[in-house]
């Protein structure tokens, strides 16, 4: 990553790995409502379009050298956070076990589980 990633962005990530560790699943339908409860949002357009913008931040591609997942190795290895999409009441996020593992194994920082 170029620079630190935000506070509120922080806040989603570690929002997000929580409920992968809770419930043991990559995939998350989330309610916007635990959105705004989590990052301490009003409930309009402009707190969706604000959470877009954390997702974004958080998916600034991670370059990693000599990646190994699943007994492969990528010389050069550019992963992303998780996948979404947003709905009418809910945003579907599927996090990355690419970067999860990067994340546990290169990375000197965790900050998911801080």
């Amino acid at each position: 990553m170029s620079e630190p990633l935000s506070d509120n962005a922080l806040k989603l990530a570690r929002g997000l790995y929580n409920t992968y560790i809770t419930y043991d699943d990559l995939n998350m339908s989330i309610k916007f409502i635990t959105f705004f409860k989590l990052l301490n949002l009003h409930p309009c357009t402009d707190s969706i379009r604000d959470i877009r913008n954390l997702l974004e931040e958080l998916n600034e591609p991670l370059a990693v050298k000599n990646f190994e997942f699943h007994g492969k190795t990528t010389q050069l290895k550019f992963i992303q956070f998780c996948n979404y999409e947003i709905g009418e009441e809910t945003i579907q996020v599927r996090l990355s076990p690419e970067y999860l593992h990067a994340h546990d194994k290169y990375m000197l920082d965790t900050f998911l589980n801080s």
